[in-house]
C-alpha cells in the first residue's frame, strides 16, 4: 500500500487511534483514495506500524460517517457514489458551507487572508499544469482555510463529513475531465473577504460549490 506511505509522521501528542483516524481522513480528503478501492485491517495496520485495534476504531468511525463501507469479505472499501447520495450532498453543501463561510469572515485576519491567496495561487498552478492531486489538495485547503477561521463546533464537523463522502468521487471526475475544465470563484471570494462583505462571500461560495457539484453531477450521469 504505497499510498499509505504518504501520511504524516505521528504527532506524539496524538494517541494511535486519533492518528490513524486523522491520517485516513487526510488521505480521503486529499483524493488519494478513490471509490471502490479496498484494504484489510491488517494491511493498514502494517503500513502504519500499529495494531489492528486503532485501525478498526478509525474505520468504524469513517463507516458511521459514510466515507467507508465494510465489504462482505471484511475488507474496508471506499464508498461508491450514487445519484440519491449525491443529490443530498449537494443540498447539504449548498446550505451549510456558504453560511459557515459567512460566520467565519470576521475571524479572517491578514495572516489567514495571505494564506488563502497563496493557496489559490498554488491551485491555479495545479490547474495550469494538469496536476489533479495538487488541485484536490489545494481546493480543500482553500475551502477549509475559510471555514476553520471561525469557531463552529456544530457546522464545521458536519461539513468535514460531507467532504469525506464526496472527495473520492471528486478525485475520479477531476482525473477524467482534466484540471483545465475546473472553474472556481475563489478570487471573487477573496475580494469579498478583503471587503469584509459577508453577503458577497456567501454568494461567491454558493456559486463555487454549485459550479463544482453540477460538474460532478454531469459526470455521474455519463
Amino acid at each position: 500500500m504505497d499510498i499509505l506511505s504518504k501520511v504524516e509522521p505521528r504527532d506524539l501528542k496524538l494517541n494511535a487511534n486519533e492518528w490513524v483516524y486523522n491520517s485516513l481522513c487526510q488521505l480521503i480528503l486529499s483524493g488519494e483514495f478513490v471509490p471502490g478501492i479496498s484494504f484489510t485491517f491488517r494491511g493498514i495496520a502494517n503500513s502504519f506500524g500499529v495494531s489492528t485495534m486503532p485501525v478498526r476504531e478509525a474505520a468504524n468511525r469513517l463507516i458511521s460517517e459514510g466515507a467507508l463501507d465494510m465489504s462482505e469479505k471484511r475488507r474496508i472499501t471506499v464508498s461508491q457514489m450514487t445519484q440519491s447520495k449525491f443529490d443530498e450532498l449537494k443540498v447539504a453543501r449548498l446550505n451549510l458551507e456558504p453560511h459557515l463561510a459567512g460566520l467565519a469572515l470576521n475571524h479572517i485576519n491578514s495572516k489567514r487572508l495571505n494564506l488563502l491567496i497563496n493557496i489559490d495561487k498554488n491551485l491555479d498552478y495545479a490547474i495550469s499544469t494538469g496536476n489533479v492531486v495538487d488541485y484536490i489538495k489545494y481546493n480543500y485547503q482553500f475551502h477549509f482555510g475559510i471555514y476553520e477561521a471561525g469557531s463552529s463546533p456544530v457546522l464545521l464537523p458536519l461539513v468535514r463529513t460531507l467532504w469525506l463522502r464526496f472527495s473520492p468521487f471528486y478525485r475520479i471526475v477531476a482525473g477524467r475531465a482534466g484540471t483545465q475544465t475546473m472553474k472556481d470563484f475563489h478570487k471573487s471570494a477573496i475580494d469579498a473577504i478583503k471587503d469584509k462583505d459577508s453577503v458577497a462571500l456567501i454568494i461567491r461560495m454558493h456559486s463555487d460549490i454549485l459550479e463544482g457539484m453540477e460538474m460532478l453531477n454531469e459526470s455521474l450521469n455519463e
